[in-house]
């Protein structure tokens, strides 16, 4: 088999031996127990779902030369983006030892420098892919992890997330509770029903969809008028990408505050990184919003988040950008 210019690794590639042994567990497993149901299938995307979702959905879509979690360290191609540190921890050692030429982190290793045993600190990584560009402000004072970040998004899955056509919307708007108290949120919903909307509330966090399901988000996204996002900080912000999507515009509480992660604070510089006057506006206080409100519901016509996502956030179109990012590291 011909080898790929890139690999995408997010499952440490298993030894010989384990190979075998898997395969011999698979075919003595109807024996031992027959009519046993199977096990449970891995995750077809390894990892941190939603970015490897994207990627990997995204360079097949634009016919890139690349292969996806090979089982053999043969098939590796000369370039490796590992967002999943066991693997990244695999792929600096094929750098070690001269089989790779190139190898990428990002952006979801770790966010401090000195997170998960200082992973980002390896020498053999070349490039360090981050979210956005404030993000690089963890890296101050590493000037050399600094010089090796690129901010480069991942896309959504613009055909899932897209509007029911001809649906129309309901007086609703979807509260997405990340942080802030319960009571900050009920004010917010005090706000939404004084403006003649129904607050639907999605609560949010790490592991967020242990809360709820993206088929229910995405429903709940494709009949409200608005979507109110309130988070303290977001490297990224997938699930405002998400309402954009679904041509939901979104008012993004955006404090700029001390925020924590991991233990840690630090005051953070965005909470919708790539928020426009297409899909949305800002908002910093309750009675903030309560204009910002008022004013997008009666000028909705002015945003084009679906437009906006469609000409800028899709899989095809970020990791695009991830491809050239790592092609013009080669070359």
């Amino acid at each position: 088999m011909r080898r790929p210019f890139l690999t995408v690794l997010t499952s440490p590639i298993p030894s010989a031996p384990r190979r075998l042994y898997r395969a011999a567990r698979r075919a003595v497993r109807p024996l031992v127990k027959p009519g046993a149901p199977p096990p449970p299938q891995p995750s077809r995307y390894p990892g941190h779902h939603a970015l490897v979702r994207s990627v990997v959905e995204g360079l097949t879509e634009i016919g890139a030369d690349f292969n996806f979690n090979p089982r053999r360290a043969s098939d590796v191609g000369r370039a490796v983006y590992a967002p999943e540190n066991a693997s990244l921890r695999q792929a600096a050692d094929l750098k070690r030892r001269g089989r790779i030429d190139y190898l990428v982190a990002g952006p979801v290793n770790a966010l401090y420098p000195d997170e998960n045993d200082g992973v980002l600190r390896m020498a053999e990584i070349d490039r360090l892919i981050v979210a956005s560009e404030w993000v690089k402000t963890f890296y101050r004072g590493e000037p050399a992890l600094l010089a090796k970040a690129r901010a480069c998004p991942c896309g959504v899955d613009a055909r899932f997330w897209s509007p029911t056509p001809g649906r129309e919307r309901a007086r609703t708007a979807v509260v997405y509770w990340k942080n802030g108290d319960e009571a900050f949120c009920q004010g917010v919903e005090r706000i939404v029903r004084a403006a003649g909307l129904e607050p639907e509330r999605v609560r949010s966090g790490p592991g967020e969809h242990e809360h709820f399901t993206r088929e229910a988000l995405r429903d709940l996204f494709d009949r409200a008028a608005i979507g109110i996002f309130l988070s303290a900080f977001e490297t990224q912000g997938i699930a405002l990408a998400e309402a954009w999507s679904m041509d939901v515009p979104t008012l993004a509480w955006d404090p700029r505050a001390e925020a924590a992660w991991a233990g840690r604070t630090f005051v953070a510089e965005s909470s919708a990184p790539y928020l426009t006057p297409a899909t949305g506006r800002p908002w910093r206080s309750l009675d903030e919003l309560e204009s910002q409100l008022r004013g997008a519901l009666a000028d909705r016509a002015a945003f084009a988040p679906r437009q906006w996502v469609l000409a800028h956030m899709t899989d095809a179109i970020c990791s695009a950008a991830l491809y050239a990012i790592v092609r013009d590291g080669v070359a």
